[in-house]
């Protein structure tokens, strides 16, 4: 499957730092995908690097907070330390067309990774 490739995101919360809805940027990098948001007046710098056996699940839920309808990414993870976290962003890009098709790459990407590297051993189905 190809690689998507990087796009500005906006970083919608799910961590333990302040400030949401903030722009950053989305790329895969080996065999994990990065998400960083630049440090602004009293919002912290986010910094992740997630490794793709760490990723447990990723669905879509729609947020018009803002106005407008955003489809909204929660990649649900485990960090170091153990701890279970959902990041929620949104890839983003001007035009509606071209945004639409992106989003599908990169959440068929995620939604492959996830499977071909799942975190925790799963129960096979049985066959009927």
């Amino acid at each position: 499957m190809k690689i998507p490739k990087s796009c500005h995101a906006y970083y919608y919360g799910g961590l333990p730092v302040k400030g949401s809805r903030r722009k950053g940027k989305l790329w895969i990098e080996g065999d994990r995908v990065s998400f960083e948001v630049p440090e602004e007046k009293d919002k912290e710098m986010v910094r992740l690097k997630i490794p793709f056996a760490n990723m447990e699940k990723i669905f879509l839920t729609r947020d018009n907070y803002y106005g407008s309808d955003t489809v909204l990414f929660n990649l649900t993870f485990r960090g170091e330390d153990g701890k279970s976290f959902t990041l929620r962003f949104a890839p983003i890009i001007l035009i509606p067309r071209r945004r639409i098709a992106l989003q599908e790459e990169w959440f068929d990407y995620l939604t492959r990774m996830i499977q071909e590297h799942p975190s925790s051993p799963r129960p096979k189905q049985p066959v009927s």
